[in-house]
């Protein structure tokens, strides 16, 4: 049909579809209009006229746009995936993951279309199938670095750190070309890996940008407190806006967590806490962030003797905590389920009769082994530990676990074949264990490593095993303040975050862990020192110089000061990264007492371990 004069005078869809590629945003949608005006039915100024919108945050009138498309031209992929997207931008989650499944059922082997379903589900927080879509597109596209990023981030949410460092181990050669916000959630991912020296110069890096110069400044805020350095961290506070007078949200939200933390370490919960409980009620950011914020909540609740409304955000907290840990393990759901199942492998006097004679490694020649139920005290003895000159410690590390992996990959089954290990076995797995630690901390000449994980306590058959004469430093404490201390902590691993989901069954684990390793001491007779934490508080003097004669330390000097240690180290990999820099303080010991309603259906379950150690309920 020729064209009309109307027509010709009209501008071309190329000069709209020219203005959006320049980014020049409102002349492409006021020329895709123009177009449209004479042209109704041009379906490519419409998408760019939808582009455009939604370039403009005006996700809604985009999706009207792209809708129109799709219920004319339904075969075109392209056209369901903006609208997908543009309904997703409108927070319309359900809308937008029917219009990615169309476009993907029109071109199944699109990158795009793949990386657009998998964003979908991470705001869905479905972090399991973001992550299985994600790397799909990356295995199509593999150049495109904000699907990596963000591929490597839900590697991290699904407990899978190996395919995350796998992902970003060449990120040096590709992060300059990525822009301001993708550098900022490239930081956050290498300081979850443990790459604290390369994420905080990447944040430093971005601090002078206009766009992400104040979030990088409010994340590096959080990544100095957790280091301990809070000078440094007060002075960039200072340089942030006021959050009253922020437009964008999410800006808003970082700064006001950065506030909230510092006043906390500052010792003032009660304007952290009301600080996080009005922007809990202002936002409504979920997943990670959101549980992070509840229990912190409940922390403060707890040092302001808020007690019902600490509880309550516990349980707000282990919820939230449970909804991703389910999408990880199906299983951990059940209600019979056994989140450490490693207790159900128990050695049989039988067995240990059976057990080859092997020659064992000298006690300086073996780690020095620190166990006990988490939240026992085990940090602040491994503190005291690695400021000794002839002590090295490392952060808690799954090293004893990966030498049974490797026993079993040996084609033995652990713990019935232990007794058939013999001296070349032992000595392959000993060099495993060995190399693994060298990854991560160097012994110096006459140093013995310090390995603190405090459930390898249930490992400790390998142990007698490999070191029979290595020294283990077994951490006693009130068994209800241990499981306190759990219920109220954040942990990661799926099966430890079902096992703290709720009282009930953190006590039935504890004492399962204990009755282990009662039994096993009993048949095994390991070197054991029992170092209790409420002795350890009342009489420091005195634990020290027991702890020190059982390592044969000449000068026990540096294991008293080891909160100075600690600050100088700067980061620990525990959640008790700010207490181990105080000295001994005694207000932990009987806590669980202001949460004695909640304790009394469990204590028959802690009533053996609390004879057994003497503790009164």
């Amino acid at each position: 049909m020729p064209e009309t004069s109307r027509e010709s005078s009209a501008p071309s869809t190329n000069d709209a579809v020219l203005a959006f590629e320049q980014g020049r945003l409102g002349d492409a949608e006021r020329l895709a209009r123009a177009r449209l005006a004479v042209r109704p039915d041009d379906a490519l100024a419409a998408n760019v006229l939808g582009l455009s919108l939604l370039h403009q945050h005006q996700p809604a009138e985009a999706a009207v746009i792209f809708r129109a498309l799709v219920n004319q031209h339904g075969g075109e992929a392209s056209f369901w995936g903006n609208l997908g997207t543009a309904l997703r931008a409108d927070g319309r989650l359900g809308e937008a993951e029917d219009a990615y499944m169309r476009a993907l059922r029109l071109r199944p082997a699109d990158p795009q279309g793949l990386a657009n379903l998998g964003f979908l589900h991470v705001e869905s927080k479905r972090v399991v199938r973001a992550k299985e879509l994600l790397l799909a597109s990356l295995q199509l596209q593999p150049a495109d670095t904000e699907v990596r990023i963000y591929a490597a981030q839900m590697c991290l949410e699904c407990g899978d750190e190996a395919q995350a460092r796998q992902l970003l181990q060449d990120w040096k050669s590709w992060q300059r070309a990525l822009d301001g916000v993708l550098r900022v959630e490239l930081a956050a991912l290498l300081l979850r890996l443990g790459e604290n020296t390369d994420g905080e110069t990447l944040l430093r890096a971005q601090l002078h940008d206009p766009r992400t110069g104040d979030v990088a400044r409010a994340r590096l805020i959080l990544v100095l407190e957790r280091f301990n350095r809070l000078d440094e961290a007060r002075a960039l506070l200072a340089e942030l806006p006021d959050p009253g007078r922020i437009g964008d949200p999410a800006l808003r939200e970082e700064i006001i967590e950065s506030d909230a933390m510092l006043a906390a370490r500052a010792g003032d919960v009660s304007r952290a806490r009301a600080l996080f409980e009005k922007l809990g009620a202002e936002t409504t950011s979920g997943g990670r962030k959101e549980v992070d914020r509840w229990f912190l909540l409940a922390k403060w609740c707890d040092q302001m003797g808020d007690y019902p409304a600490c509880m309550e955000y516990l349980r707000r907290a282990h919820e939230g905590q449970m909804k991703v840990a389910v999408q990880l393990v199906p299983e951990l759901a059940e209600p019979g389920a056994n989140p450490l199942n490693i207790i159900d492998f128990y050695v049989t006097a039988d067995q240990r009769r059976a057990w080859k004679p092997v020659e064992a490694p000298a006690t300086q020649d073996s780690p020095v082994f620190v166990v006990g139920f988490p939240r026992s005290g085990t940090t602040m003895l491994e503190q005291m530990l690695d400021a000794h000159p002839g002590l090295a410690s490392m952060d808690e590390r799954p090293f004893v676990q990966h030498v049974i992996e490797r026993m079993q990959a040996m084609g033995l089954q652990y713990p019935e074949h232990l007794g058939e290990l013999d001296a070349e076995r032992c000595a392959i797995l000993r060099d495993h264990y060995w190399r693994s630690t060298r990854t991560v901390v160097a012994l110096e000449p006459g140093q013995r490593l310090v390995d603190k994980n405090p459930l390898t306590m249930l490992r400790l058959p390998l142990l007698v095993r490999l070191f029979p004469k290595a020294k283990i430093i077994f951490v006693v404490r009130n068994p209800c303040d241990v499981v306190l201390s759990n219920y109220m902590q954040h942990f990661n691993a799926p099966a430890y975050v079902a096992l703290c989901s709720t009282l009930p069954r953190l006590a039935a684990g504890y004492a399962a862990a204990m009755k282990f390793w009662d039994e096993h001491v009993a048949l095994l007779q390991p070197d054991v020192f029992e170092w209790r934490y409420e002795s350890a508080i009342t009489d420091f003097e005195g634990m020290t110089a027991k702890l020190g004669a059982f390592l044969e330390l000449d000068d026990i000097g540096p294991l008293r000061d080891f909160s100075e240690h600690a600050r100088r180290k700067g980061y620990i990999g525990t959640p008790s990264y700010a207490q181990v820099v105080q000295p001994v303080y005694a207000s932990s010991i009987g806590r669980w007492r202001r949460y004695r309603e909640a304790f009394e259906p469990i204590l028959p379950l802690l009533e053996p371990s609390m004879q057994h150690w003497q503790y009164e309920a």
